[in-house]
């Protein structure tokens, strides 16, 4: 037998002499269309499955294939959680044409068991096992896989089943010969695909196939087709069309938490093959099921499924590969407007680049913390290629979470001055290009379509024997193959764990070189690195000291940009003359989007964004990857993270990457041809959550799509006039206690509690564990909650759920009118229906006389003489004398 002819593609495969193990070098089937006569295999004829054997004695059949992304790109289109996931419907297509071969065209039952994963690179094998027929006559079946390349590797059985003989002919079924049925009701599918993007289904182009939806009672109809592009020559049903099916149950089916996958499909049947376009029926079955069939435009029926049942993913099930985004700015529109803004430019001068970055930031700060600006609109005006001023954009967008609304951000070119045009779009950042006013959105990055580049030379780590920077260090050695690392630190080979990160990089093959050095002093950062020709940087130092803006001050700003961006400058300057393939910055998603209480952090991490652009323009290597939350071991600047802290993230819609994602991503961005990547994963109930609230930062809208929630009366959330006219109707005691549900609803959601009845009303806020940051939290939901703008010292200046309670009501509830006011606008009645009287005003004039006389009495005028002086005047005053008189006298 000829083995060369069965290695993947045709391609020669050099074999070693005979004897050999002829499983280990088989590399899967050969090119579609290639003889196989001689081998006693058989061409399957389908674009997935490229050889066929039958074992003797009737014994299994066996059609194999090796799948890729290279192979057939459409399968890129199908991402669950991040991870593109071979769909079950090409599973369930494979086991129709592995039935159909041996003439068991009903698929009676499949259970999905594990998803098949599919790498970026290289492909993988696929086995469908159809087994000899069992005692009822049914042929059992299984679907198994193994990287193509990884001949040693274990095999993955995804799912078993059974076949058996299709007796049922072909059938016109009643419901689709009027298209649509009459009596449904269209359902809007215009939005679907980028409704279930929020909630993890991926789907590609080749993917969305469903054109539109009807409801009729509980059942649903929908027109489904596939794209031109897509070829289904070959295929029984193309699993792209098959899929789509399945979509109306997502877009139309209701919004359920978490991803949702089959496990169980059953009576599959398939009539017609290499349909492009389809109308299908979807009927509930029991509790959890549904029916599908599906027809072709003359009615007759070209699919069948008895049922499908799903369920969520289980956690850890799909490993979600590397996925990355960057920042696109976007053209917006000026709407008219009149807000106004206190306009503050920021533009560097002639002092070196760590000088001028300090100035700025201290700058920005000072109006920022300014009492004469408190309650005015700031706009920070930066210019394009400021990379100094970068660090302005990196605070402020950390104040504008811990403040909303009152800070806008633009980069404008010299001599721009439009600032209303720019007030008038209303978002929080934006670049005027050209006359163009742009603002940004986060995009997902396209997977680089080649491997990151070679390294050579000494790689050098910063803040490389902890944290990130070990783990960064290992995977440069086990998997860019580095043979020699320089790793500093502060405390070198003194820092806790280097001897042991060096043994074992050295048991790796790599030559390992530690240094005790302050990066942020160019003098001892430069003596380092004489004599040492870099071919890689990795700057991965940096040091946190948390505060909010307003608690900000130069000393701390100094504090956390020298190790981060000072020494990101200096190992730009030192480094310019050498052949360094790679250098790459550690930032963080807090210079992307800010984050409350890490001003100066934001502030030196988009400088090490700006600063890569930089690089890149200059003709040098340069990524800065603005990394989201890792899931670490508990050490470096993420360590002491508590319950509430990972809730509160969760609630901004930041999940945790794991450390194999963490530096897949690393990977990716070396690969890439962006000078800035954002390296986070997202938690996509969080993000909704934000969205129907109102409050999702305008640079995350491409991320998620949920209408913010409105209530019955179609206004969106709660109006301040809402209720403030609420609350007017109700007693003090009823009205406090609609507030302090509302306020311990809030505060058990920013502690991450599981009860709001537990929460005490009397008990410190301190005492419940509020911070700087989750009492700016709790005063930024109540801002959003009831339309106010509250002070950022309210948790301290009212510190218990009751005092705060109070507060809120005293300055929503209208005052209770004193007695006088009472008085007076019950005298202003009266005299109005006295101006208004014709025949009997003397005899209700004559009425409050007596009124005013017991009234008079009642408060203590009752000496004869007053009360004379006052009949008196009343006797012989006229209508207009009268309320002058009580106007005078009372």
């Amino acid at each position: 037998m000829d083995w060369a002819a069965l290695s993947p593609r045709g391609r020669p495969v050099d074999l070693p002499p005979y004897p050999f193990d002829r499983e280990r070098y088989w590399l899967g089937p050969p090119a579609r269309g290639a003889d196989l006569s001689a081998t006693g295999l058989r061409d399957t004829g389908h674009p997935l499955l490229g050889a066929a054997v039958e074992l003797a004695d009737n014994g299994p059949t066996v059609l194999t294939g090796v799948l890729s992304v290279a192979d057939a790109p459409w399968l890129a289109d199908h991402a669950v959680g991040g991870a593109v996931v071979l769909p079950g419907a090409a599973l369930a297509d494979l086991v129709l044409e592995a039935g159909s071969r041996t003439g068991f065209g009903l698929v009676e039952e499949l259970m999905f068991e594990a998803p098949l994963v599919l790498p970026e690179r290289g492909g993988v094998a696929v086995q469908v096992v159809v087994e000899a027929p069992d005692s009822s006559g049914a042929r059992p079946v299984r679907v198994h896989s193994r990287p193509a390349d990884d001949h040693e590797a274990g095999w993955t059985r995804h799912l078993s089943g059974a076949v058996a003989e299709d007796r049922d002919g072909e059938a016109r079924p009643g419901w689709a010969a009027a298209w649509p049925p009459a009596g449904a009701v269209p359902v809007e599918v215009e939005d679907g695909y980028e409704r279930l993007a929020g909630q993890g289904y991926e789907y590609g182009p080749a993917f969305q196939g469903l054109r539109a939806v009807w409801r009729h009672g509980e059942e649903l109809y929908a027109d489904v087709a596939v794209p031109e592009h897509v070829d289904v020559a070959g295929f029984g049903i193309h699993p792209a069309l098959l899929d789509s099916m399945f979509h109306p149950l997502l877009v139309a089916g209701g919004d359920a938490d978490g991803l949702r996958v089959p496990f169980e499909l059953r009576g599959v049947r398939l009539l017609a093959t290499e349909a492009r376009s389809l109308r299908v029926r979807l009927a509930r079955t029991g509790d959890d099921g549904c029916a599908i069939e599906a027809a072709d435009d003359s009615g007759r029926l070209v699919f069948s499924l008895a049922s499908v049942r799903t369920r969520p993913v289980p956690g850890g099930t799909v490993t979600p590969g590397p996925v990355s985004y960057r920042v696109d700015w976007v053209e917006a529109v000026a709407e008219p407007g009149d807000a106004e803004s206190v306009v503050i430019p920021c533009a560097g001068g002639r002092e070196d680049v760590p000088a001028a970055l300090r100035r700025l930031a201290a700058q920005a700060l000072d109006a920022i913390q300014d009492p004469r600006l408190a309650e005015s609109r700031l706009m920070f005006v930066t210019r394009p290629g400021d990379v100094a001023g970068a660090a302005v954009w990196g605070l402020v967008r950390s104040a504008q979470t811990e403040q909303p609304g009152r800070f806008v951000l633009a980069e404008v070119p010299d001599g721009y001055a439009d600032w209303s045009r720019i007030a008038a779009v209303g978002e929080p950042q934006v670049r005027v290009v050209d006359g163009r006013i742009l603002v940004p959105r986060l995009a997902r990055r396209e997977a680089p379509a080649e491997p990151a580049p070679a390294l050579w030379g000494t790689v050098l780590v910063t803040g490389g024997t902890g944290g990130l920077g070990a783990l960064v260090a290992r995977h440069l050695v086990a998997r860019h193959g580095v043979r020699d690392l320089l790793l500093v630190s502060r405390r070198g080979p003194l820092a806790p764990g280097a001897g042991e990160l060096v043994a074992e990089l050295e048991g790796l093959g790599a030559r390992v070189a530690v240094a005790a050095c302050d990066v942020s002093d160019r003098g001892a950062l430069a003596a380092v690195l004489a004599g040492v020709r870099l071919g890689g940087v990795v700057h991965a130092a940096g040091v946190l000291d948390d505060a909010l803006v307003q608690d900000l001050a130069p000393g701390r700003l100094d504090t956390v940009l020298a190790p981060k961006a000072d020494a990101a400058w200096y190992l730009h300057e030192l480094t310019c003359d050498h052949p360094v393939t790679a250098f790459v910055l550690f930032s963080s998603l807090a210079g992307v989007l800010g984050n409350a209480g890490q001003g100066n952090y934001a502030a030196a991490n988009a400088f090490l964004d700006a600063l890569a652009v930089h690089r890149r323009g200059q003709g040098l290597a340069a990524v800065s990857v603005a990394w989201g939350l890792w899931e670490t071991d508990g050490s470096g600047m993420t360590g002491g993270l508590g319950p509430a802290d990972l809730a509160r993230l969760a609630r901004a819609g930041i999940a945790p990457l794991s450390v194999e994602q963490g530096l897949g991503l690393f990977d990716a961005a070396l690969a890439g041809d962006d000078a800035v990547v954002v390296a986070a994963r997202w938690d996509t109930a969080g993000l909704r959550a934000r969205a129907e609230n109102g409050d999702l930062p305008p640079m995350l809208r491409g991320l998620v799509r949920a209408a913010p929630r409105r209530s019955a009366g179609g206004e969106q959330g709660t109006s301040l006039t809402a209720l403030m006219s609420r609350l007017a109707e109700l007693t003090r005691e009823e009205g406090l206690r609609v507030l302090t549900d509302r306020v311990r609803g809030h505060v058990a959601v920013v502690l991450a509690h599981g009860s709001a009845e537990k929460i005490s009303v009397d008990r410190a806020f301190t005492q419940l564990g509020f911070d700087s940051l989750t009492a700016v939290e709790l005063r930024n939901r109540l801002n959003a909650d009831t339309g106010l703008r509250l002070p950022a010292t309210l948790v301290f200046d009212h510190p218990t759920v009751s005092s705060l309670a109070e507060y809120l009501f005293d300055t929503l509830a209208p005052a209770a009118p004193s007695p006088e006011e009472t008085l007076r606008g019950a005298l202003e009645r009266v005299g109005s229906m006295l101006t208004s009287a014709k025949g009997d005003g003397e005899a209700i004039r004559g009425k409050l006389v007596a009124v005013l006389q017991s009234g008079l009495a009642m408060f203590g005028a009752q000496a004869k003489g007053d009360a004379d002086t006052v009949m008196e005047k009343i006797d012989s005053a006229s209508d207009e004398e009268i309320f002058a008189l009580i106007d005078n006298e009372l």
